[in-house]
């Protein structure tokens, strides 16, 4: 079986459950890249940082600090 690959979403969600807590946007963006196997350059913090906002399961709580919010998870059926 053909394991998929994790999005940067993905990744930021499991981090952020790891850790249980909210977290600075600048670590979380250096910890994904680290997980990718990336280097944390600017074009790859810019990309991730992208995708980050585009995903509504994650919160920007103010001062640079994100969060994932398990209520706004859409359940099915």
């Amino acid at each position: 079986m053909v394991q998929k690959k994790k999005s940067e979403t993905d990744l930021a969600l499991e981090i952020l459950k790891e850790r249980m807590e909210a977290m600075y946007y600048a670590d979380l963006l250096r910890e994904i890249a680290r997980r990718m196997g990336k280097e944390a350059d600017p074009e790859t913090m810019t990309s991730i940082y992208t995708r980050l906002n585009l995903d509504h399961r994650l919160v920007h709580q103010g001062d640079g600090y994100w969060y994932f919010d398990p209520n706004r998870i859409r359940r099915e059926g």
